[in-house]
């Protein structure tokens, strides 16, 4: 351990990394599934080809640029719930950083506490 890292500066480092998990796992949920509504809607149909009156069944867009545009939706969407599942792992390991470094602010207690009783 460094002399710069006295507890309180492991504590307060703890503290960031607590603060970052906790909105890491607020934002994850809501970035994984950003695209979902609009992903699906897009799917939505696109190749279903009804000859009723030559119009398309449920598709609100139809054509090779709208399988285009919607096969880039889907792979968006799947990055986006990658990345989220990333920052989930990642809140996981600054939670566990966090402890590690809690855990070092105790020794580091104990051992200003052990040389000051000593004098």
């Amino acid at each position: 351990m460094a002399d710069q890292d006295d507890a309180a500066t492991l504590r307060g480092r703890a503290k960031n990394l607590r603060e970052a998990a906790r909105q890491a796992r607020s934002l994850a949920p809501r970035l994984g599934g950003y695209l979902d509504d609009v992903s699906r809607q897009a799917c939505n149909g696109i190749n279903d080809f009804v000859v009723r009156n030559s119009e398309w069944s449920s598709a609100i867009w139809h054509g090779p640029y709208a399988q285009q545009c919607a096969q880039a939706l889907v792979t968006h969407q799947a990055t986006l719930e990658s990345m989220a599942t990333a920052l989930m792992a990642d809140a996981s390991r600054w939670d566990a950083e966090a402890t590690d470094l809690e855990t070092r602010a105790k020794d580091a207690d104990k051992k200003t506490a052990s040389a000051g009783g000593s004098h």
